[in-house]
């Protein structure tokens, strides 16, 4: 016999092989390949195309352009979740399972959390293979930024680390928005308008601060991590504001999260009206 967290186990699974088997992953995964191809490898691609970051493309790729990517398959991957089921009708087949729909939504959410982490690995591994095989110097034991006056101090090494955490973060916030706006909606284009309207609010903050706090806590920064590493406008220091931004951050897309899977008020509104129509 097969118990609850077995079948929610395998639910997951499969949900998380159907995000990883959509063109759009193969589609804006090839497409970062062949880019990262362009910069590693053709100087004239670079002179064109690439703002070489720090004299570093490895920090270049996964500060400037490499976000920019996974946003976009985290975004086309995350929108059609709910709203897509809802469209062709598929949502309702949650009523017929054993465990209902309350189940499969927690499988969803969490297949969707493993997706982002695991295109983030995807996205730094290419760009690592790309810099491995071009010989690109990878000087993992110099200062990062050394012209910089920040009181955070790191190896190029662990930098790449916080760049990791700190770009995942932010994907996971961009996710936990865009799933729990396909949960509320029966269009893809509303989820998909949520998260490109976060991003674009967030840029707009980040080049014209209107309020210092909302500058330091910024979506744009985790999705641009050496921003992180700036003197901070609103803390006294920057490791101050960088871990302000982090359990914030960390509490919204938490508490985000947790609204989809929960989605009490929709479930509700759907029983008074299934009463009064009765």
């Amino acid at each position: 016999m097969i118990n609850k967290r077995g079948s929610r186990r395998n639910l997951m699974i499969a949900e998380l092989k159907t995000l990883l088997n959509t063109r759009w992953t193969f589609i804006v995964l090839g497409a970062y390949a062949l880019f990262s191809y362009g910069v590693f490898f053709s100087e004239g691609f670079r002179q064109i195309w690439v703002q070489v970051l720090d004299g570093n493309l490895l920090t270049t790729m996964f500060n400037l352009y490499m976000p920019t990517f996974l946003f976009i398959v985290v975004l086309l991957s995350a929108a059609p979740i709910f709203a897509g089921d809802k469209k062709n009708g598929m949502e309702e087949l949650g009523d017929t399972c054993f465990y209902g729909k309350t189940v499969r939504r927690k499988a969803k959410v969490e297949a969707m959390v493993l997706y982002t982490f695991l295109v983030t690995i995807a996205g730094f591994f290419i760009t690592a293979m790309m810099s491995l095989v071009s010989k690109s110097p990878l000087n993992l034991a110099n200062r990062a930024f050394e012209a910089t006056t920040s009181d955070v101090v790191m190896s190029n090494g662990l930098f790449y680390l916080f760049c990791f955490a700190m770009i995942l973060l932010g994907l996971l916030v961009v996710t936990s928005v865009v799933v729990l706006s396909s949960s509320k909606s029966d269009d893809v284009i509303v989820p998909l308008a949520s998260g490109i309207l976060i991003y674009g609010v967030e840029l707009a903050l980040y080049l014209k601060p209107v309020a210092k706090i909302l500058w330091d806590i910024n979506l744009f920064r985790m999705l641009r991590p050496y921003t992180m590493l700036l003197i901070s406008l609103y803390f006294d220091s920057t490791a101050k504001a960088i871990v302000a931004s982090v359990i914030i951050f960390s509490l919204l897309s938490v508490g985000l999260f947790a609204l989809t899977i929960n989605n009490r008020s929709r479930v509700k509104t759907e029983r008074v009206l299934s009463s009064q129509s009765t």
